[in-house]
């Protein structure tokens, strides 16, 4: 019998689940068990069944992993961010690289592309560009500035060093949090909601040393100025902004930034390029990481100065502009009208003149396009993009959007994904569509946490 919720059970896990979990089977019904490592034995209490599988939490492991490690950070009970810090590095590269093949073999049931080693970091920890914080209260009433509890939306816990933030990072938050306390401000209840404090967002231009702070509140406020002063004091900041919540939504969302100190954007350079980065704009969370991961779209892209090519979801044009310098000309699309205009400005920037951005949803911008690279029905031969990038959000790229990109009859098509179940569900419709699957490249970007970026080279079948 499989078993049921509140069963004790032993288990020897086997692998892990893309997610994170466990994998262990008993009497051959499979138990996904967080927080174990294959390897362990584990003593787990059964905590939901389905039909398929069950869930359970360790209540004891019995024998520990040859690859299970001591977690080193100091709020690694109560947060649970970095989920995989109990697995060594080496391990998490080998699972990681794993889990992106079966997805794209088992889901996609695509066959015979090359592989490449995963590119891992040389120091796996403090990668972090963007950090975002959340305000709560202790049950003494005292203001708390971190992150929110394992499995919790609610409770907050004072992250006074999280490892995979800068020192920077961590000194801005606790800038943020005694400044705040110093004027007696307080945070927004999310039952109740009043109160004024909702979430920091601290961001780094690794290269240039920017350091913005955004700071979510319910309303505009009168000590905002002497908050800004205090924290740059403390912390060194180049930006502080005042962004406003005023709604139920407990997101780091709203109207602003109202500027109190330095430029509403941060500068970083990567591929070669030099960007601004507005406050709410998308930019690579591992900067160092970014670096190998546009090398090899850039590299897979393969583009040739004398064909145009193609850039769907193109942000604020980071991956547009390198890609510009290697090609004809690029058209390059994106739906946030911020993002736009932050990319021509950073084609301005880098005095590059041989790209269109186009600030439209990418589904019907195919259908009625702006220019012949993007027209699938174009007559003159020429126009055809010798290659079509794509960096679609983590749910992948829409059926009809797919197949309108995939007509425009680029010769390769360059899958930037940081979901491999969403990439196997788009490679097996792109291979319908007259491509094969050639060779991909895990990038890990995300160490200590169970993520994985994929760059996928498809080649069209003539």
């Amino acid at each position: 019998m499989p078993p049921r919720p509140g069963d004790i059970v032993e288990l020897d896990i086997t692998t892990l689940a893309y997610g994170g979990q466990g994998v262990a089977r008993a009497d051959e019904f499979v138990v996904f068990v967080r927080g174990a490592v294959p390897g362990d034995r584990v003593r787990a209490k059964v905590t939901r069944r389905k039909k398929s599988h069950a869930e359970a939490r360790i209540i004891e492991i019995l024998t520990p992993s040859a690859r299970r490690v001591a977690p080193v950070c100091r709020h690694t009970d109560d947060c649970g961010g970095c989920e995989w810090q109990t697995l060594s590095y080496e391990a998490q590269l080998e699972f990681k690289q794993q889990q992106v093949v079966e997805s794209l073999e088992r889901l996609g049931h695509l066959r015979d592309f090359a592989v490449e080693p995963i590119r891992g970091m040389d120091e796996p920890w403090r990668y972090r560009n963007k950090m975002e914080f959340s305000f709560g209260e202790a049950d003494d009433g005292a203001l708390l500035l971190g992150l929110h509890r394992r499995g919790s939306w609610r409770e907050v816990v004072e992250t006074t060093d999280c490892l995979l933030a800068s020192e920077r990072s961590n000194t801005a938050r606790q800038a943020v949090a005694d400044a705040c306390r110093a004027l007696g401000l307080r945070p927004y209840g999310r039952e109740h909601h009043h109160g004024l404090l909702r979430h920091l967002v601290v961001r780094e231009g690794r290269s240039s040393g920017d350091l913005f702070l955004n700071l979510f509140v319910s309303g505009r406020f009168p000590e905002e100025a002497a908050l800004a002063e205090s924290v740059a004091d403390a912390c060194g900041c180049t930006s502080f902004g005042v962004t406003v919540n005023d709604t139920p939504a407990d997101a780091a969302v709203g109207e602003g930034p109202h500027m109190l100190l330095g430029a509403a954007y941060l500068r970083e350079r990567l591929a070669g390029v030099d960007l601004h980065v507005p406050a709410t704009s998308f930019l690579q969370t591992n900067s160092v990481m970014c670096e190998a991961l546009y090398a090899a779209a850039l590299g897979f892209a393969a583009a040739d100065p004398a064909r145009p090519a193609a850039d769907l979801y193109c942000g604020i044009g980071s991956l547009s502009l390198p890609l510009a310098l290697q090609a004809r000309q690029v058209q390059a699309v994106e739906i946030q009208a911020e993002a736009i205009t932050a990319a021509q400005e950073n084609a301005r920037l880098n005095g590059i003149v041989n790209v269109g951005f186009h600030a439209r949803d990418v589904r019907p911008l195919l259908k009625f396009p702006p220019h012949p690279t993007l027209d699938a029905e174009r007559a003159d031969p020429s126009e055809r993009p010798v290659v079509v990038l794509v960096d679609p959000p983590r749910a992948g790229m829409a059926r009809k959007a797919l197949q309108r990109a995939a007509a425009l009859g680029a010769d390769r098509f360059v899958y930037v994904s940081c979901n491999p179940t969403t990439l196997a569900g788009n490679g097996a419709e792109l291979t319908e569509l007259g491509y094969r699957l050639e060779r991909v490249a895990p990038i890990d970007m995300f160490p200590q946490t169970h993520h994985i970026e994929t760059v996928a080279l498809f080649a069209r079948q003539d």
